[in-house]
């Protein structure tokens, strides 16, 4: 099989699982609209982004190197070992969260501080499930998975919300739900835990471990990072309820994040099989094209749909909200862009450069927030995210031409960008 049947067959394989999770968000939009004020989406919506924010500090990124080095590993015996000292490596570092979790807890309480922690653990440990299985190119189950949490997270939404009148709790132990089913499943099938083997432990495939992953932890959460942002400064300016029509108009770039990430998944694996091949260069500047042609044209049908979707499925007290959403559409794409030629950092196993252009990002991601959000309200925390992204792009742009060298098709950008902005 080619590569891009590979390919194909791998972006196939992951949208069995990442689909329903995506086209979820949409299904759940009306119920959240419906059963939850503005206020209560909005400090629903800051606890998951600042979720998301965490995990990748907790971890350190670890389940990226744990990725990275078993897929390179081929004898089954190293595979247990990159896995083992990695569990070892990420379970140190949840108890030390927890600790220090409940100290900050019990100095400050704050709502659904339980169940949020709850939340946390499980999220890392399904996301580590996850990784060994694509690791392992077991992407069948990983896919099932992701499809099986997705079921549940709808039904037990649906129940604890409109039936139980839980409203925010209801949505964390959804999620709890989730991520309990998919670390369930994939034990089931790979048998993981007896991979984990605590007498293995290795202190180089730590230290690679480390000096691999912990460069990605800005790459990891530059855009959560970029998106907390955001929510504190709305919060910090604006109040709540502007960060709850903020956190619905986000909801809808999720249609561009499913293409993206279906493919940045797939890709990865081919990437990294294909990085020392003669015609490497023009292999991935035809797939950076081919993403990039795919991506605009999304944005230009979505921006054309978006009002209407918003009449369809949005309550009318977030009804505004849809007026932002096109800067967060183009701050998608770019975000793509960057993760494309963020591969190359990984592929090379040299992540530092990861690191310093998250950095750039997030930065001017936060310098245009503090100059935009007092102007012009929410909508300066959309250009803010625009902004950081492009900025992130246009480095690894120059940085990563001693990894690769992609030919980006100049007059299909300028064209196809000049009709999404209009």
């Amino acid at each position: 099989m080619n590569r891009e049947k590979t390919l194909l067959k791998n972006i196939i394989i992951y949208a069995i699982g990442n689909f329903g999770s995506k086209i979820l968000i949409f299904l759940l939009l009306p119920l959240y609209t419906r059963y939850l004020s503005v206020s209560e989406y909005g400090y629903y919506d800051i606890i998951t982004t600042t979720i998301y924010v965490i995990i990748p500090i907790v971890t350190l990124q670890i389940t990226e190197g744990l990725y990275r080095f078993v897929i390179d590993t081929n004898d089954e015996q190293g595979k247990i070992e990159v896995i083992s000292n990695a569990f070892r490596i990420i379970t140190k570092n949840v108890i030390l969260f927890d600790v220090l979790y409940f100290v900050v807890y019990f100095i400050i309480p704050f709502k659904f501080g339980l169940i949020i922690l709850i939340q946390i653990n499980l999220a890392i440990f399904a996301g580590m499930m996850q990784q060994i299985s694509r690791g392992k190119k077991d992407n069948l189950v990983y896919s099932i998975s992701g499809l099986i949490a997705t079921f549940i997270t709808l039904i037990s939404n649906i129940i604890l919300i409109m039936y139980v009148g839980l409203k925010i709790e209801g949505l964390i132990i959804s999620n709890i739900l989730g991520f309990l089913s998919t670390i369930v499943f994939i034990q089931y099938k790979l048998k993981i835990i007896r991979n984990i083997k605590y007498s293995l432990e290795n202190i180089k495939i730590k230290k690679m471990l480390y000096s691999y992953s912990i460069p990605l932890i800005p790459t990891g959460i530059g855009w959560w990072i970029i998106n907390v942002s955001d929510r504190y400064m709305l919060n910090y300016y604006l109040g709540i309820e502007a960060n709850g029509l903020y956190g619905i108009a986000n909801k809808f770039p999720a249609i561009l994040l499913m293409v993206s990430n279906l493919f940045y998944l797939a890709w990865q694996e081919i990437s990294i099989t294909e990085y020392n091949s003669e015609d490497r260069d023009s292999f991935y500047s035809k797939m950076f094209n081919f993403i990039m042609i795919l991506q605009l044209t999304v944005v230009i049908v979505l921006i054309a749909n978006t009002k209407t979707m918003f009449r369809i499925i949005i309550h009318e007290e977030f009804f505004s909200a849809w007026k932002y959403v096109p800067f967060l559409y183009m701050g998608t794409v770019f975000s793509t862009f960057s993760s494309f030629y963020g591969i190359g950092y990984q592929v090379a196993k040299q992540t530092k450069g990861a690191f310093y252009t998250s950095i750039v990002g997030c930065l001017v991601n936060i310098g245009v927030n503090l100059f935009l959000i007092p102007i012009l309200g929410i909508q300066g925390a959309s250009f803010s995210t625009m902004a950081g992204f492009i900025s992130m792009w246009i480095i690894r742009v120059y940085q990563t031409k001693k990894y690769f060298n992609i030919h980006i098709n100049k007059g299909q950008f300028v064209s196809f960008g000049f009709v999404s902005i209009r």
